[in-house]
């Protein structure tokens, strides 16, 4: 654990300023993971979405690598400043639905979220749909 006097060499995080109006002075930290985190949550909820990321073999390989493989293999790549934010999401969407009205709504969604809870403006979502999912053909079998 890291006293309020020391501040480990390295760190994922990105510092901002805040408001303060209690007036008292210091930096705040959001770590990358949990913009990812806010990221993910939402873009999983948006209709024709069937998850975040790539292939569970390839998320599992990368993330006993490094930290840094494993947040990107999460499906999510976060670069943040004081006030900005880019992201990297990479999406396996639902046959049926339309891409372009998916992807749209994600960036929407997503750039709300992150300023919300963050206070970051998302300069830009890039959007990698990596795979498709077509229905399963034995459960659609079985309702005819």
């Amino acid at each position: 654990m890291v006293s309020q006097f020391e501040r480990p060499e390295t760190t994922n995080a990105f510092p901002f300023e805040t408001e303060n109006p209690s007036g008292v002075p210091g930096i705040t930290e959001i770590e990358g993971q949990v913009i990812a985190a806010i990221a993910g949550h939402v873009a999983e909820r948006i209709e024709g979405v069937v998850n975040i990321g790539r292939g569970g073999l390839v998320r599992t390989v990368t993330s006993i690598l490094s930290s840094e493989a494993a947040t990107k293999a999460s499906g999510i790549d976060v670069e943040a400043g004081k006030r900005e934010a880019i992201l990297d999401i990479d999406l396996t969407v639902m046959y049926g639905h339309s891409i372009p009205n998916i992807v749209k709504e994600v960036r929407e969604s997503v750039a709300k979220q992150i300023f919300d809870h963050v206070g970051l403006v998302a300069k830009e979502i890039n959007v990698v749909v990596t795979s498709i999912e077509f229905p399963d053909r034995s459960a659609r079998a079985r309702l005819n």
